[in-house]
This record gives structure tokens, C-alpha cells and sequence, in this order.
């Protein structure tokens, strides 16, 4: 991103706003809430666009007709898991991967691989309702990576679990980025930071954003 600008009617969220995120990396965005760590995610996987400014990702200026194929490089987490209730685990993962074209056979491959990773193939035939919030989030991780993204966004992921499921799902995403994902994650969970010591960390205060070598 380079002098990005993003208002919201009066409210001006970015103001020349420069932040570059290198392949591999696992960074953290830190700031108080409403300082527009979600705005900025959301810039990233192109559900908000900058008023002005240039916005690149894998190297491309998102057009109408290459959102869908950028898209497809991404995986995103939400704080509130975002899971179908009414559909078992297995299909809130194999679904998405339907609406995007993966061959059936593919498909369930991924499932498969991506449930395994999060310890919850056993449970594939239940409801998310019989689950705790770690295991939502687990499925949620699950989710994402079946459509094997080069990157990996997630939105205050630890945001309604405490502190010990907190670190348990850091130790996903890290497990991820070790493997050559890129983890973008937001949070206001300083001691996800401080466990993981090597990653980039970024603040934003005052619609700017600013690399950090020590967690306030």
C-alpha cells in the first residue's frame, strides 16, 4: 500500500498510509479499537477500497475482473468464526470450495487435510453448536487453508477465547507460516506478540502505521 487515504463521511480513518508486506512473513497490526485494523484488512482482501492511493497485492492493482482470482489466493479468520450452524463441520469447509470450482474429489482431499491439521476430523459429522469457541476458530482455520491461500488474513482471532485457547491457535497460524504462508493478523492481544517474538509487528495511531521493534 502507498499513501493510501481512507475516510468514512467525516471521519478520516488513513491518511498517506504506506505499510508493505514481504512474502512469508508473519506480521502483526496492533492499535486500539476503532483505529481501523479491520478497515486495513479489509483493504487487503479487497472488501474496502482507498479513496486514494495505490493499493498492490501479489504484485497486482486489484481490477473489477481480478478481485475473484486474488481472492482466491486468500484465506480469511474472523473474531466470530462466521460458521453455518445448521451445516456439519465438514461442510462449512467443503462448501466454499464448491462455489469457487474445485473438483469434488479435490475438494474432499482438502477437506480432509485441513481438518486433520486442526486435530478435528473425528468431529467432522457434528454440528458447530457441539463444539467450544477454540474448536469454532479451529474450523475456521480449517476453512481457509482448504483453498490452500498464499496468504492468510485473520481479524482479532483470539478475540472471544482466553488466554490458553488464545496461544493454542497462535501456535496454528505459526505452524502455517513455517510451512511458507504469509499471516497477517490484527489484534489487540499483546501476549500473541509477545509469543511470538520473531514476527513483524506494526501500530497504527492517528490514521498512520508504524513498524515496532517492542510491544507497549
Amino acid at each position: 500500500m502507498e499513501g493510501v487515504h481512507k475516510s468514512f463521511g467525516n471521519l478520516k480513518v488513513f491518511s498517506g498510509l504506506d505499510l508493505k508486506i514481504e512474502k512469508g512473513e508473519f506480521v502483526f497490526i496492533i492499535g486500539q479499537s476503532g483505529i481501523g485494523k479491520t478497515t486495513l484488512l479489509k483493504m487487503i482482501y479487497m472488501e474496502e477500497f482507498p479513496d486514494r492511493g495505490t493499493v498492490r497485492i501479489f504484485g497486482e492493482t486489484p481490477r473489477p475482473s481480478k478481485i475473484g482470482e486474488l481472492r482466491q489466493k486468500m484465506g480469511v479468520i474472523f473474531q466470530d468464526f462466521k460458521l453455518l450452524d445448521y451445516r456439519t463441520i465438514y461442510d462449512n469447509v467443503y462448501m466454499p470450495l464448491g462455489y469457487t470450482g474445485v473438483p469434488p474429489e479435490m475438494a474432499r482431499r482438502r477437506v480432509e487435510e485441513a481438518l486433520k491439521f486442526v486435530r478435528l476430523w473425528e468431529r467432522r459429522s457434528e454440528l458447530p453448536d457441539r463444539l467450544s469457541g477454540g474448536e469454532k476458530q479451529r474450523v475456521s482455520i480449517a476453512r481457509a487453508i482448504a483453498r490452500q491461500p498464499a496468504m492468510l488474513i485473520a481479524d482479532e482471532p483470539t478475540g472471544n477465547l482466553d488466554p490458553e485457547t488464545s496461544l493454542e491457535i497462535l501456535d496454528y497460524l505459526r505452524k502455517l507460516n513455517e510451512q511458507g504462508m504469509t499471516v497477517v493478523v490484527a489484534t489487540h492481544d499483546y501476549e500473541l506478540i509477545k509469543n511470538h517474538p520473531s514476527a513483524v509487528v506494526y501500530r497504527i495511531t492517528n490514521g498512520r502505521i508504524q513498524q515496532i521493534d517492542r510491544v507497549p
